[in-house]
């Protein structure tokens, strides 16, 4: 006789057990996102650069740049202690 259709019962921790820490991103991933993120910025540099009409909206087109880039150095910096 055999069960099907149940699985087995799932172990259990054993009292003070360490967590599994995940597994850890390879940087060839991180440099290929951060590359990737670089090159999405262009087509709108190049527009702020040499397509905007209008003074304001250069203006504000670059400090909304500014914010990005200030926002992602500080995401990919480590947390401070």
């Amino acid at each position: 006789m055999s069960d099907t259709g149940t699985p087995p019962p799932t172990p259990t921790p054993q009292g003070d057990a360490p967590p599994i820490a995940p597994p850890r991103r390879d940087g060839r991933l991180t440099a290929f996102m951060v590359i990737a993120g670089v090159v999405l910025l262009f087509p709108g540099l190049c527009f702020l650069a040499f397509g905007g009409q209008g003074a304001p909206f250069v203006l504000i087109g670059l400090v909304l740049v500014g914010f990005a880039i200030f926002l992602f150095i500080r995401a990919a910096s480590p947390p401070k202690p």
